[in-house]
């Protein structure tokens, strides 16, 4: 095992791959010339026809099924399936996105096929998948993965793109559709009253139930064989993006840090038809990542655990060495602020930039000395037209971890594109101290207090005065941002924007971070 090289992997992993799927129509063919014996003695007591004209229709049938798994009916439903997730195409003035976007090109080029269209899904898991011509990363993954490990995630779907994995798995998934009609069929006529004489007499006979037993081993079978195919398409594909990247411990990390946030996902992001097509099962499942001839058998991803190692014996590697690249931390920095009294720090001038709590008149100190920040600290970046609804001061145009909004340079509140606000919750997250994020938790109890108190109203939490949209000026609406932080912020229908109030964002990441840690 340790010394196989991606080659060695391609070659046995592509044979076994077409082996299992030339076994997938033969399979199908006769288990439908299996079926229409069985109809035959239900209906008559005895099978009866040509063999060989029945082997022709059910080919024909077969063929049939084969090329409307081919057809654009199977990619439709993935554009529906993104549509439902409110995926969209990569925002390019976010730098992350048109990173992203670079990647794509980048690999594609290696792969020497045409770019495929990119989709970012805004959820915070970390994930992707590839299907047809159209490759999607969750925002999690394009905030949270470095851009190795990003170019070894599209190079994974890059080479299910080459392949046509998906289009093999369109073709299995409509044959497999078709076993599963056939059986929900049987079960109602089985289990309901029938005017034809002969399924009475079927019925009455018991003979119906060998029907619905046979239907029932077909798709045992066929799910069988295609769990194998693609088990056998994801162990491919890993060996393929280390051929185009060259970086298999990439691909290593990339794969430990999706598979240890999956509990990030949401439940509609888990949807059971679809979830092979993800480099990594949206949910955990003891079947994908158990061990023993059970999961063997069943399970649509060879396990995590397996994947890895493979990775790190390329790479010529250990989990202690992955485990350091994936617990890198973000560069300390040698500036401290104030807040509430406490001095909380150590931040690069970058990330002191980026807090939304920092206002003007804080104390901030750092090797040059101690200042107060005010607006001088901003002058650096475009001013904007309008004035901060809450306190009358002046606009920034700034870039939040490479996601541009507006800040007010005297009261610290940022104003954001609603279709953004998913970005900053996903990147800020890391730039959270233990001690920020104590106070935000506090302040969320505090909030909490209110609540109870006076009911579950955004006025009762935060009574002050309608806000004014500076690019419109219509009023503003106040509404909770969620229902798990219950912070109150101010949304303009009209321009799209959201204002948060200084430190507002940071008591929504930190109630979620504590939130998902709940589930770890």
């Amino acid at each position: 095992m340790k010394n196989k090289t991606f080659w060695d992997i391609e070659r046995s992993r592509k044979r076994a791959a077409r082996v299992l799927f030339l076994l997938f129509f033969p399979f199908f063919t006769l288990s439908l010339v299996g079926l229409f014996y069985l109809v035959m003695f239900i209906l008559a007591g005895r099978p009866g026809g040509n063999f060989w004209e029945i082997l022709a229709v059910a080919s024909a049938i077969s063929l049939v099924l084969y090329f409307i798994g081919k057809s654009g009916a199977n990619r439709r439903r993935i554009l529906e399936y993104l549509a439902f997730l409110r995926a969209q195409e990569p925002d390019l003035q976010d730098l992350k996105h048109k990173q992203t976007q670079n990647v794509v090109r980048e690999m594609a080029i290696a792969a020497s096929v045409k770019e495929p269209k990119l989709y970012i899904i805004p959820v915070l898991a970390k994930n992707a998948f590839s299907a047809f011509d159209i490759i999607a990363v969750t925002e999690g993954a394009v905030s949270g993965l470095d851009r190795d490990e990003l170019q070894a995630v599209v190079a994974h779907e890059m080479a299910h793109y080459l392949r046509g994995d998906s289009y093999y798995k369109g073709i299995i998934s409509t044959f497999l559709m078709t076993v599963t009609s056939l059986f929900g069929l049987s079960m109602a006529v089985s289990g309901g009253r029938q005017e034809d004489r002969g399924f009475r007499r079927g019925l009455a006979s018991g003979r119906m139930w060998f029907l619905v037993a046979y239907l029932y081993l077909v798709q045992i079978m066929a799910r069988l064989l295609n769990a194998a195919i693609s088990r056998k398409m994801e162990e491919l594909a890993d060996a393929r993006a280390v051929q185009f990247t060259r970086n298999p411990l990439a691909l290593a990390s990339a794969l430990y840090k999706i598979a240890r946030d999956r509990v990030r996902g949401l439940a509609s992001f888990a949807s059971p038809a679809l979830s092979p097509l993800f480099i990594v099962p949206p949910t955990v499942s003891s079947l994908d990542e158990g061990k023993g001839l059970f999961s063997n058998l069943f399970s649509s991803h060879p396990p995590i655990n397996k994947r890895i190692q493979l990775l790190l014996n390329m790479a010529h590697s250990d989990l202690g060495r992955l485990r350091d690249r994936v617990l890198r931390r973000r560069p300390r920095g040698d500036w401290w602020v104030e807040m509430e009294g406490k001095w909380l720090g150590p931040f690069t001038l970058e990330q002191l930039m980026e807090k939304t709590w920092l206002r003007e008149g804080a104390r901030i100190k750092g090797k040059e000395g101690e200042f107060v920040f005010g607006p001088g600290f901003l002058q650096k970046f475009k001013k904007t037209q309008g004035q901060c609804p809450r306190c009358g001061g002046p606009l920034f145009n700034v870039r939040y971890e490479f996601v541009p909004v507006v800040k007010c340079g005297r009261c610290g509140g940022i104003l954001v594109r609603e279709d953004r606000v998913m970005k900053l919750i996903a990147r800020l997250e890391e730039l959270l101290t233990k001690g920020e994020e104590k106070l935000y938790l506090e302040d969320l109890e505090k909030k909490k207090r209110v609540l109870l108190e006076k009911g579950a109203n955004p006025w009762a939490v935060d009574p002050s005065e309608p806000l004014v949209c500076p690019f419109c000026g219509k009023p503003m609406e106040r509404r909770f941002f969620n229902f798990v932080t219950y912070t109150p912020v101010d949304y303009c229908r009209k321009c799209g924007v959201i204002f948060f109030d200084s430190g507002e964002l940071e008591i929504i990441i930190s109630g979620l971070h504590r939130i998902v840690s709940l589930y770890k």
